[in-house]
């Protein structure tokens, strides 16, 4: 039970980062919390402490939680982080991937609802399986891993950039090609499928924050 309530209060205040009801910067009480969502503070601690690891809590010593903020710097580490990890994941999956596995993949839905934040929290779910199954589809445990750690660490890039109109298309079609090249067995372009939509939803976080958006702009 308290691993459960754990587990419950993770995913509400993950939910209300990424729906901008916590604000980047902003400090969070974990006994205010507890109050608001009528528990104690521990499972509310171990929460935060989880959305530490992913990234989206920052902890400073004697004072407390905080909101993790954003720069455009981090936007272009964490995805050449996922180009180096993720560009593998394909080449390899497309060497490797079974039938099974493909037409899981292929099951698996990839759009979303412009402007309609309950449709961007599904597609983070189901981006979220695409790209941890066609790791594991690469048949190297410690490549899936790794793929599906980095993934939980790039959520909050993944939701600002799926609020940019102008590289929808882009996002939106990255998966059925990249489902046509594995089912092709061909590594290189699976490869440069991967890199080209994980490209994409860089640029719409990059351009998310410069237009304003409700995440810390710095250079930093």
């Amino acid at each position: 039970m308290p691993e459960l309530l754990r587990d419950q209060i993770y995913q509400t205040i993950k939910h209300h980062i990424l729906r901008g009801v916590f604000q980047p910067g902003e400090q969070l009480s974990a006994n205010q919390l507890a109050k608001r969502y009528k528990l104690s503070s521990t499972p509310v601690r171990e929460a935060l402490n989880a959305l530490e690891q992913e990234g989206f809590i920052e902890t400073i010593p004697r004072v407390g939680f905080f909101v993790a903020r954003i720069t455009i710097k981090d936007i272009r580490d964490m995805f050449e982080y996922r180009i180096i990890l993720e560009g593998a994941s394909a080449e390899m999956a497309a060497r490797y991937i079974t039938d099974e596995e493909l037409n899981y993949i292929s099951s698996i839905p990839s759009d979303y609802i412009m402007g309609n934040n309950e449709s961007y929290i599904q597609y983070l779910k189901n981006n979220r399986e695409f790209h941890v199954s066609i790791a594991k589809a690469s048949h190297n445990q410690f490549l899936a891993k790794a793929v599906g750690l980095m993934l939980d660490q790039t959520q909050r890039l993944v939701f600002l950039g799926i609020g940019s109109s102008q590289h929808t298309d882009e996002i939106l079609h990255a998966h059925p090609h990249l489902i046509y090249a594995l089912r092709e067995k061909d590594a290189s372009a699976a490869r440069n499928i991967m890199i080209e939509g994980i490209l994409a939803s860089r640029n719409a976080a990059i351009e998310q924050i410069i237009q304003g958006s409700s995440v810390a702009v710095q250079a930093g």
